[in-house]
């Protein structure tokens, strides 16, 4: 891949995900205000991840046979309307509303930036090209709120939705007029093994897809649930900031050389070092509760960042190689909507949870689905 082109992707990766993430320190607080109660609330933030999960694997579909720009242009521009609508909109069906179409505007860039790049990579070095664009989709995820809360502090509420538009626009820009459209390949595999219903009776697409759900289920609840658990520790808002931006930095920077360390395996090797990776954060995700302080709690999440860059880009490696037989664009978009799965049980489910049997039942609840669900994909994996 040209050096220009995977720049553009770069871009477009990070500013996706810092405009996902730079409302979310605000997001419960703002719907509280246009009346959200419990309910409401979780389907103001599962609502995101659902439009998400449905319209990526239609998107990715389309995508091999029309070409990926016009979906990465017009989702960016979606991106940008509706972030102006957020400070106007009046009422909780209304916010839910916009949640809805900001999800997706946001299915419709990160599929296929990542389907341009599998498509693109060299072989052999499958991943770390895709860990390369992952660090930036996490970097962005980690400069959000950061950025928010800059913005928030120094300009006022609605300028954090002004900036997300802003920035929308100009990545938009840099797309439309730089990025250049390559011709979508479609899958060598036989046309009936394209079809989704086919291809999900094999054992080995289950195991991806699980673990798919589970690793973004680890760092959806990190992200959301670890101020609630800092606050029975005593531990103060800046430093929780720091505990999940350590947590989401070092996932990200880890991408490239666990990367580079995957494309040296054959693929039983890269799902070792998948299971290898939601082993380590499975040990993370079960001592954030027993963690006294701010030091503990920073070990843990950084043990965490550590486990989903070990994981993480071995995983998309082996996508890669599915997509080139499968439809890039098309199992993209079906390995995202898993991921989305794993964004909307989040609130739903964890949100109950912590309701009802408090903060430290969140994360043994959590520990389990990824024991059971490692231990299973681990049982696999020795019959491949």
């Amino acid at each position: 891949m040209k050096k220009g082109t995977f720049s553009i992707l770069a871009i477009t990766a990070f500013s996706t995900m810092l405009g996902v993430s730079v409302i979310s320190p605000f997001l419960p607080a703002f719907a509280k205000q246009h009346g959200a109660n419990g309910f409401w609330l979780g389907m103001i933030f599962a609502g995101f991840g659902i439009s998400r999960g449905i319209i990526m694997p239609i998107v990715g579909r389309v995508s091999d046979r029309t070409g990926r720009k016009v979906f990465v242009s017009a989702g960016l521009l979606l991106f940008s309307v509706i972030s102006l609508l957020y400070p106007v909109v009046e009422g909780v069906y209304a916010l839910t509303a916009v949640r809805l179409v900001h999800g997706v505007a946001a299915g419709m860039v990160m599929p296929i930036v990542i389907a341009y790049i599998g498509e693109s990579a060299e072989k052999g070095r499958e991943g770390a090209t895709t860990g390369g664009m992952n660090m930036m989709f996490y970097m962005g995820l980690a400069a959000g709120p950061l950025l928010g809360g800059l913005l928030d502090q120094y300009f006022g509420f609605d300028a954090v939705f002004h900036a997300m538009a802003t920035l929308g626009v100009l990545t938009f820009l840099i797309v439309f007029f730089f990025l250049p459209d390559i011709k979508a390949k479609e899958g060598e595999a036989p046309e009936d093994l394209r079809k989704f219903s086919s291809l999900i009776k094999y054992g080995f697409i289950k195991a991806v897809l699980v673990i798919a759900v589970i690793s973004t289920l680890m760092m959806a609840v990190f992200i959301s649930f670890v101020p609630s658990l800092a606050d029975t520790v005593n531990v103060n808002t800046e430093h929780i900031g720091v505990i999940i931006s350590l947590g989401i930095f070092l996932a990200g920077i880890l991408q490239i050389p666990f990367g580079r360390l995957s494309d040296r395996f054959d693929r039983p090797g890269k799902l070792i070092q998948i299971g290898a990776g939601m082993s380590v954060g499975m040990v993370a995700v079960l001592v954030m509760p027993l963690c006294p302080d701010f030091t503990a709690l920073v070990v843990a999440g950084a043990l965490l960042g550590v486990g989903a860059s070990i994981a993480v880009p071995a995983l998309t490696g082996i996508s890669v190689s599915i997509g080139e037989r499968y439809g890039m664009g098309a199992w993209m978009g079906i390995l995202h909507a898993a991921m989305s799965v794993g964004l909307v049980l989040t609130p739903l489910v964890f949100g109950v949870v912590m309701d009802h049997l408090g903060i430290h039942a969140v994360f043994y609840l959590l520990g389990l689905v990824v024991f059971f669900g490692t231990s299973g994909y681990l049982l696999y994996i020795r019959r491949v």
